[in-house]
């Protein structure tokens, strides 16, 4: 995605729990339109501003959020030389600190969050678009809304998030895990409202990753496809079922099809930030990988290396032979969800509503493209979930679920420790900023 308008303006005040600022303060950047610039009688050039930076925002703290939850549910590891603190506080070998890099994959979201509310009231307090367009930018960003707080609530888990912050300096408290769900489903039930009156284009051009989900009724597949996820968290499994038909879901379809982050080296963009380098490289945990099926397609995610990639700091000595092949280049795009998830949603909704046959079929769809034989194992509820937790961990590797699928299953304790010491923690501490905020506003 390259824009010379890739983020329209800077926050002119740090985001309390959102940024890594120890104090707030109203700051002026010289560089950027102060706010006030667009909270009144914004132009549709402002406007689609602003919409192009929401797209843009929504790649925010992207790397951290699949690396940290990929090594908290021992999928993967980055073997990184000059932080020991991905293999020590992330596997439970050290306390976990609040005030870490790796607080990232809460607090980066603050920021597409904070775009969503200002470009909801820059529309609301303007007169340069029509009552179409004006939901169409509502759309986007309640869209966008949800699947950021989302991946808060992913790590936060039990700890809850603030469900509003249209004022930063009167935010809500943190809600519960269950209400801030059922918040985050209505930001998205919003955003679809919005799309369905938004007309049949967006006024504003989409980057080439969202191909396909480029128009308001299309966009609306990928909004509902977040919600269809958001209701198995939430194991309403009716609600899911009636979800899946909105979607982009396609049994036949391609199961890379999705929409898709894309990045370029030049500036003003950013490359890839999850390419392995030198001194930080993502393995996927050996044992993982040693117990695939032989054949298994999916192996191509990972290229075998001789001899292992070895870890050895901080007490700990862990080796690998898969090194992580999914991004290599500054251009490779980054799937946001993809036809392979909602199979595999599809698989699991027909297993929890007793629809045996079809959650077989669905899991074979998927091993099939694996180029693996057909499912022969028992047919009770929970040996389908369990083949389907199987499949989800291979055919999303690295995609940030493992974690979260065996959290919601209540399986923590069947994750593989290879390291003695090892843990698996249910969520991360919530953020200093966010503590020290409420220790001031209690």
């Amino acid at each position: 995605m390259k824009n010379k308008n890739i983020k329209y303006f800077t926050m002119a005040v740090c985001l309390l729990a959102f940024t890594a600022c120890s104090k707030l303060e109203p700051v002026v950047d010289p560089n950027f339109p102060s706010l006030g610039s667009v909270e009144a009688n914004a132009s549709k050039s402002q406007l689609n501003s602003l919409a192009i930076g929401q797209i843009s925002n929504a790649r925010n703290g992207l790397a951290t959020y699949l690396q940290v939850t990929g090594t908290l549910g021992k999928e993967l590891f980055n073997f990184n030389t000059t932080e020991s603190r991905w293999m020590t506080e992330l596997n439970g070998i050290r306390p976990i600190d609040n005030s870490a890099f790796y607080n990232g994959a809460t607090t980066a979201f603050g920021l597409p969050v904070r775009q969503a509310n200002i470009i909801i009231a820059a529309v609301d307090n303007t007169n340069a678009a029509t009552a179409a367009e004006k939901s169409a930018y509502k759309g986007l960003a309640n869209t966008f809304k949800g699947l950021a707080c989302l991946y808060q609530l992913n790590v936060q888990y039990k700890n809850g998030i603030r469900l509003d912050i249209t004022n930063p300096f009167k935010p809500s408290k943190a809600a519960s895990y269950e209400e801030s769900l059922k918040a985050i489903a209505g930001f998205l039930d919003e955003g679809a409202s919005q799309l369905d009156a938004a007309g049949a284009s967006f006024p504003f051009p989409m980057p080439s990753g969202y191909a396909g989900f480029d128009t308001p009724p299309t966009f609306k597949r990928f909004n509902r496809a977040i919600a269809l996820r958001v209701a198995i968290y939430q194991q309403d499994w009716a609600k899911a079922e009636g979800l899946l038909a909105q979607t982009f879901y396609n049994e036949t379809g391609s199961l890379t099809a999705g929409p898709l982050h894309t990045y370029n080296p030049s500036a003003p963009d950013a490359p890839n930030p999850l390419i392995n380098t030198s001194s930080a490289r993502v393995v996927a945990a050996q044992k993982v990988m040693d117990d695939a099926e032989a054949g298994d397609r999916r192996l191509s995610k990972v290229t075998v290396v001789s001899p292992s990639l070895n870890y050895a700091a901080a007490g700990i000595t862990y080796s690998s032979r898969y090194l992580s092949n999914i991004y290599n280049t500054g251009t490779t795009p980054v799937p946001i969800i993809r036809n392979e998830e909602l199979v595999l949603i599809a698989a699991e909704v027909a297993a929890q509503r007793n629809r045996t046959a079809d959650a077989v079929r669905l899991i074979n769809v998927i091993r099939t493209a694996a180029g693996l034989p057909n499912y022969a194992g028992a047919t009770t509820r929970d040996a389908l979930i369990n083949a389907i937790l199987k499949e989800r961990l291979y055919s999303l590797w690295y995609e940030g679920h493992r974690w979260i699928d065996m959290r919601r299953y209540d399986k923590i304790a069947e994750i593989h420790l290879p390291v003695a010491g090892m843990r698996v923690l249910l969520q991360l501490e919530r953020p200093v900023q966010e503590v020290n905020w409420d220790n001031a506003n209690p």
